[in-house]
């Protein structure tokens, strides 16, 4: 199920390549071609900074994506077709849905379905999206393999492709020849064959304490109310609050106070940058979303997006900020 677009991204025709910078979401989301990125939750100041290269192949899209800060949002990959991304640096903590992610890992995923993405640092990555033109026995191999991962020990994959991203994927002007675009095509059919014929494909594994935490962190957005309390979920689910407070520091490298904050404190800038002063106050939205002390609050939220809410409020012009309605499942009011 492909979400629709509140950002339309860069098309680009076989031959062509991309570079952008990006500091803020909607430069990110732009740049992503052919990817659709909503559902964005910042968790540290710098969220959307970093660098997308991309190489666009008769049969394949070739992207490279360095991130700083945390984030964590929903996507979905290429339509039509199969991916495989390759973890070229996993500095702290990153999940894709329930895959716990390291570098090293590759992860296969298809367009068939929206994924959940959350990093707590840095993060690299270089993904590789084959279209129905694409080496028939290579998509069979992957198609097999969509939600688990391999390894790529001696980091062959990873050395090809950023060799070939570095080389070709400086978003210059030259279009590449269609000799060379197949003798690329070529060169990672053959070595990512290889590599799934040295292995098999690895089921993510987690702790009983981590599925929990995981099945946690999904209903932090079906009861975004002041009746859930991290303790009333821990009893819900048969766990004590230490090794839930350690399952979500090993998945996610916050605890699940923390966490359920910055989603809160995302709701309040989604609905405040959606407003006007005329609409509106800074206190009612803040206790909409269960913040009761406006002085911890107003800390809270100038340390994770640079201003005071009211600045936010005030802002003459709604910028595009990845949240859309369908995000949150429940919007209670506090009282």
């Amino acid at each position: 199920m492909r979400s629709k677009k509140n950002v339309e991204t860069t098309k680009l025709n076989a031959g062509e390549t991309l570079k952008k910078e990006f500091d803020n979401y909607v430069d990110m989301a732009t740049s992503a071609v052919d990817w659709t990125l909503f559902c964005t939750y910042q968790l540290q100041p710098n969220f959307s900074e970093g660098v997308h290269k991309i190489l666009q192949l008769p049969s394949m899209q070739i992207a490279s994506t360095d991130m700083r800060g945390g984030i964590m949002f929903d996507f979905v990959t290429p339509e039509e077709c199969i991916t495989f991304s390759v973890m070229q640096n996993i500095s702290q903590k990153a999940c894709i849905d329930q895959m716990k992610l390291e570098t090293g890992m590759i992860a296969v995923m298809n367009d068939k379905k929206i994924y959940n993405f959350m990093c707590s640092s840095q993060v690299a990555f270089l993904e590789v999206s084959l279209n129905k033109k694409a080496d028939p026995v290579l998509i069979k191999r992957l198609t097999k393999a969509v939600d688990h991962y391999f390894q790529d020990p001696d980091q062959k994959m990873t050395e090809l492709l950023k060799e070939i991203i570095d080389e070709y994927g400086d978003g210059g002007n030259t279009l590449l020849d269609t000799q060379t675009s197949l003798q690329i095509e070529e060169k990672i059919t053959k070595a990512m064959l290889q590599l799934l014929a040295s292995q098999e494909a690895s089921t993510p594994h987690f702790t009983k304490s981590e599925r929990t935490a995981l099945k946690i962190k999904k209903q932090f957005f079906k009861h975004m109310d002041h009746k859930m309390t991290v303790a009333s979920l821990a009893e819900s689910h048969n766990i004590s609050i230490k090794s839930l407070q350690n399952a979500f520091k090993s998945l996610f490298g916050i605890t699940p106070n923390h966490f359920m904050r910055l989603l809160k404190l995302n709701l309040v800038h989604h609905e405040l940058v959606q407003s006007t002063p005329a609409q509106t106050t800074v206190q009612r939205v803040a206790q909409k979303w269960g913040f009761a002390h406006m002085g911890n609050f107003s800390r809270y939220y100038k340390e994770l997006f640079g201003e005071h809410p009211s600045v936010t409020l005030k802002t003459a012009i709604p910028s595009i900020d990845g949240m859309k309605q369908h995000c949150v499942e429940r919007q209670e009011e506090m009282v």
